[in-house]
């Protein structure tokens, strides 16, 4: 058995660019159908599977099993309050799957989107209205002065801030490729703000925004997955540069408030190769974190001071993990976790920061295999010490009967992380979502879903809500429709939870 240490690794310093901003209003830009990567099965990449690293530790449970929580028409218990807990299914309209459900909250405003939509709320999240937002923003295929496409049109993978020190709701929209599918040739990303009073009094169509294209970050293909995380000063994005590694950039907040020109800095994506589909530390205050695995056994930690332009990494030893079968059956045998064992795979798809007596914690969490003493899949879940790099803690969030996968982390402003993720399995559980706060081992769900499809992902989201010591949640459920018909239907949720 090994034994485990810390490595140093190595660091580079980022580049540079600037995008001009672009304000729009009214909604006026004809609707166009996106073009989705999910619509016509036109995601296909692959995170490398993590080798297998020497022992170190155990494949066995650390802790309890974590149980299931049902709410039961809003009914709470130990210890967790459910404020609100709106389904909207009924509001809007997906385009393609899987939803990849994201939003954020504002003391009264609530944004949220989905595959390809989006929606808001005025009161708190009790009400949506749906928008399209082909019909906000210009969202056609573009091209240039010579006639070479750009990009191939508004496709999917949007995600949604809230940052309150510039009062602005940042909403993210990955477009297709101009290859033979959205992941080959070039494509940008569309970065946009607006105020809560703004998107109340426009009835959600005043935005200024930023298109980031393939070019200003030097690359010659395509972007996807991606991420948005909040600092002190700065809106951070990562992405992965398809094939390449994920690239990380970021903006100063300022400057989005102002509504012009915003000036970015960036990361090199082949030194991020093993973090690749991975996504970005949440509520990361002056210093920002993400991370890939070396091995079953090893992980690589990335961090990015705020006050610094230079970028560093470190490798790690851990606990070991399982990396070989990811396959979790629905009652109907449906393989819910099926597009999970290519991508996102074992990425490390939850980070958070949080400050507990004096200590700079990261966490991360990815899912794992069934394996050892694990009968399903599982997600794991690992702190350190972002002054020495030390392990804090290495657990599991677990059960004997179902997997869990997916996860998405946030810390409110009482340093308590909360946990948004995907539940199912076992022959006896269709695919759900479910939230809950780190440490109680329970998690919540609302409505059982009585369908499953194979690609349930790609992530579901919690976000700090303007109650800071509350989270917002968002994801869905999928129900069959009533008989005769034997299709499903998507029903997102949002959900504001916290301690009472």
């Amino acid at each position: 058995m090994a034994e485990p240490g810390t490595y140093e690794g190595g660091s580079a310093d980022l580049r540079t660019g600037q995008v001009e901003g672009v304000a729009v209003e009214g909604g006026k830009f004809p609707p166009v159908r996106p073009t989705a990567e999910a619509v016509d099965e036109r995601n296909e990449d692959v995170v490398p599977p993590a080798d297998i690293g020497d022992l170190i530790g155990s494949l066995e449970p650390t802790v309890d099993a974590t149980k299931l929580g049902d709410l039961g028409g809003g009914a709470a218990g130990e210890g967790v309050e459910f404020v609100v807990d709106t389904p909207f299914g009924r509001v809007v309209t997906f385009t393609g799957i899987p939803p990849d459900m994201s939003g954020a909250s504002s003391e009264n405003v609530v944004f949220v989107s989905g595959n390809t939509f989006a929606a808001f709320s005025t009161d708190g999240g009790i009400n949506f209205t749906a928008l399209d937002p082909t019909t906000i923003f210009p969202s056609a295929p573009s091209f240039d002065a010579a006639g070479n496409p750009l990009d191939n049109g508004l496709c999917c993978d949007q995600v949604i801030q809230y940052e309150p020190e510039i009062d602005r709701f940042i909403w993210l929209q990955q477009f297709c490729g101009t290859g033979a599918n959205c992941l080959q040739g070039i494509n940008m990303l569309r970065i946009a703000a607006a105020s809560p009073v703004d998107i109340a009094n426009s009835n959600g169509t005043a935005w200024t925004y930023w298109d980031f294209r393939s070019a200003a970050f030097g690359l010659a293909g395509a972007m996807d997955y991606p991420d948005m995380s909040l600092g002190n000063s700065r809106l951070n994005i990562s992405v992965d540069a398809v094939g390449v590694g994920l690239l990380v950039f970021r903006i100063p907040l300022s400057e989005i408030a102002a509504g012009a020109a915003v000036n970015f800095d960036f990361t090199n994506p082949a030194d991020s190769v093993n973090a690749y589909g991975g996504h970005l530390s949440q509520n990361t205050g002056d210093e920002l974190y993400w991370a890939g695995h070396i091995n079953t056994s090893r992980m690589r930690v990335f961090s990015l001071p705020e006050s610094s332009g230079t970028y560093s990494w470190r490798d790690i030893d851990i606990n070991s993990w399982p990396n070989a079968d990811y396959s979790s059956l629905a009652p109907d045998g449906t393989d819910w976790l099926s597009f999970l064992a290519g991508f996102p795979g074992s990425a490390v798809l939850g980070a958070t920061r949080r400050q507990v007596a004096g200590t700079s914690e990261a966490w991360f969490a990815w899912s794992a295999a069934r394996g050892g003493g694990f009968a399903h899949p599982h997600i794991q879940v690992i702190s350190f010490d972002t002054a020495t790099w030390a392990v804090l803690d290495q657990w599991q969030i677990w059960n004997p009967d179902l997997a869990f996968a997916y996860p998405c982390l946030a810390t409110n402003a009482d340093q308590e992380v909360g946990v948004s993720l995907g539940w199912g399995g076992g022959g006896s559980f269709h695919a759900n979502h479910a939230v809950g706060i780190l440490g109680d081992f329970v998690v919540w769900f609302s409505e059982a879903s009585d369908a499953t499809i194979n690609r349930w992902g790609d992530y579901v989201t919690v976000r700090r809500a303007a109650r800071s010591s509350h989270f917002s949640g968002i994801g869905y459920s999928l129900m069959q429709d009533p008989p005769p018909a034997t299709s499903s239907t998507f029903n997102p949720r949002y959900t504001l939870f916290g301690r009472p």
